[in-house]
């Protein structure tokens, strides 16, 4: 999966919201990049999404492909708690009903909406409650 990239990397393949995710906002050595962002393939060498896109239809979006909804996306899983996991079954049906731009232009304010509340404030140790909570808010259209 050597040099792995994307146009859009805060919205994986795989349906993860990454710009909303505490390891995209950290500056820390653990800064995940996004998916397919800048040295993608060095902080994550293997990804069994990608390895399955790339032998198949090579999507830009899972819900893109031919075998969506496949073993994977079946059903949210329960058994994990983090908010991006739970909301991708949601947020690919928000992208494939509105189309990508208009899901795209959603995913950057609540960027926007997070990365003021970092760093207006956060006190070092709520940045994990406000991605949880820019993760929840719905848009009012």
């Amino acid at each position: 999966m050597e040099k792995y990239s994307r146009k859009y990397p805060q919205f994986s393949l795989c349906g993860l919201n990454c710009g909303l995710c505490p390891r995209y906002q950290t500056d820390g050595v653990s800064k995940c990049p996004g998916c397919g962002g800048k040295d993608f393939h060095l902080k994550h060498p293997s990804c069994a999404v990608i390895s399955c896109s790339l032998k198949n239809d090579n999507v830009e979006f899972c819900y893109e492909c031919s075998l969506f909804p496949c073993v994977k996306y079946k059903q949210v899983s329960d058994k994990d708690s983090f908010i991006s996991y739970r909301n991708v079954l949601s947020d690919f049906k928000k992208a494939e009903k509105s189309g990508i731009e208009k899901y795209r232009k959603e995913l950057d304010e609540k960027v926007l909406i997070l990365e003021r509340l970092i760093s207006d404030y956060n006190d070092g140790r709520k940045k994990g409650f406000y991605c949880l909570a820019v993760n929840l808010l719905s848009r009012r259209d």
